[in-house]
């Protein structure tokens, strides 16, 4: 088969060893120990790799067992229930083989070669579909990683670290790409052995340090990217941020005012919104002050009430006072309509308030009861201590919250006779 997609839930395929029996054509049944399988971590459902099936129907022709006893086209995707049995008695099976020594006389190439030696399980490059080359035997080989090796990149002032999906990302030294790296659903970094093998030594250690065994999990956008060339879907993070920007766009070719501050501190801040990787306070801490940094700090309030004085002469007295994001509803009440900005506004407030918790700017207790109010209005559980699904929770109601301002924007009430709105919502004079 190809590809780490079940075909019945789309779960994710991972490799497992398992114990299975064949029923030959003459009714005689033989079992295989340690047999590679595909398996959905979703709904447990087995596949049989084409790999596993070539070995062993190799051996059975050795054997003299030319057929198993259902015929089936080996070009076919092959769900393994359909071939193997799972009920059979013990006293049932007339000989059991182990794959590992039937194994041995197939996957014996002769890797390719290592300065410093890492974890890592050849079965993976052998029966995980798409890996086997011809050629630098092994380079596909997955090597996995605790996923706290990537603080060092998210950090460190020489390199740079950009997940621009969200299991698939590229680690910069200086501008230049360093090395690709997924990440698995159990949350573990996998890189190929043959890109590792390409750092500079003290690099390789640095990984070696950090390098797991393999959970045989690499189903991820990385893989999908790199094997199957599917082009990776962006990040809720880089989604949330081209909606913000496509915010700022319209409102500042709509309505003449910048209603954020725009400079380099401020691109700067950005590069360092990412995936949330490690349920910290601290790593969460590190998240909450960029984002309130861009999404709340970089409000123009001077800007906002200069545009509101001159459009609004009469709320003067009104606005007096009012900065950061009570100024941006005020704003935003004035220019959009059929929404509830009172409502969709609250993910800022949520936001500021888990900035000020990830600080811990409030005593224990104080800080336990701001927690649990800002998770309540994230519709997650009072109780939800998990920072990665808080965040996670977060990007997605700020995400839909600029969606719903980029679809409520007043423009048609903001051109004059001679304008008109462009198909990108932008305003242009129509006797050009």
């Amino acid at each position: 088969m190809s590809g780490l997609d079940c075909k019945k839930c789309d779960g994710k395929l991972r490799l497992i060893h398992d114990d299975k029996v064949m029923t030959l054509k003459k009714k005689k049944k033989v079992g295989i120990a340690n047999t590679p399988l595909l398996m959905c971590s979703r709904c447990e459902i087995k596949y049989i790799p084409y790999m596993t099936k070539d070995i062993i129907t190799g051996f059975m022709k050795i054997l003299g067992e030319d057929e198993l006893e259902k015929n089936v086209d080996k070009s076919v995707e092959i769900v393994e229930k359909d071939e193997y049995e799972d009920d059979y008695q013990q006293d049932e099976v007339s000989v059991w083989y182990d794959f590992n020594k039937i194994k041995m006389e197939v996957c014996n190439d002769k890797y390719i070669a290592e300065k410093v030696k890492f974890i890592y399980d050849k079965d993976d490059y052998y029966f995980i579909p798409g890996l086997t080359r011809p050629w630098k035997i092994g380079f596909l080989t997955p090597v996995f990683f605790n996923i706290e090796v990537l603080l060092k990149y998210l950090h460190h002032p020489s390199f740079g670290l950009d997940i621009g999906a969200d299991t698939f990302g590229y680690i910069y030294k200086g501008d230049e790409h360093y090395i690709s790296f997924g990440i698995n659903e159990n949350n573990k970094v996998l890189m190929w052995l043959g890109d590792i093998i390409e750092l500079d030594i003290n690099e390789q250690f640095y990984l070696r340090s950090e390098n797991i065994p393999s959970d045989h999990s690499i189903g991820s956008e990385f893989y999908e990217a790199q094997i199957e060339v599917k082009w990776a879907e962006a990040s809720a993070e880089k989604k949330l941020l081209k909606e913000r920007l496509e915010f700022n766009e319209k409102v500042r070719n709509n309505f003449s005012i910048s209603i954020v501050q725009l400079d380099t501190e401020t691109l700067r801040v950005a590069k360092n919104i990412c995936k949330l990787l490690i349920n910290t306070n601290e790593a969460f801490k590190d998240l909450m002050i960029p984002l309130n940094e861009l999404f709340v700090e970089a409000i123009n309030n001077k800007e906002i009430i200069k545009y509101l004085k001159q459009k609004y002469p009469e709320v003067k007295e009104e606005i007096k006072g009012k900065k950061g994001i009570k100024l941006l509803q005020y704003w935003l009440e004035k220019n959009t309509d059929k929404i509830d900005i009172n409502t969709e506004i609250a993910p800022l407030f949520v936001l500021y308030d888990l900035r000020l918790v990830s600080a811990h700017l409030y005593p224990d207790e104080s800080r336990e009861e701001m927690l649990s109010s800002c998770c309540t209005r994230l519709d997650l559980s009072e109780t939800e201590r998990n920072y990665i699904t808080i965040s996670n929770r977060l990007i997605e109601k700020l995400f839909e919250m600029y969606k719903k301002f980029n679809e409520s924007l007043c423009i048609h009430n903001n051109i004059g006779e001679d304008e008109t709105i462009d198909e990108k919502g932008h305003v242009c004079n129509s006797s050009n």
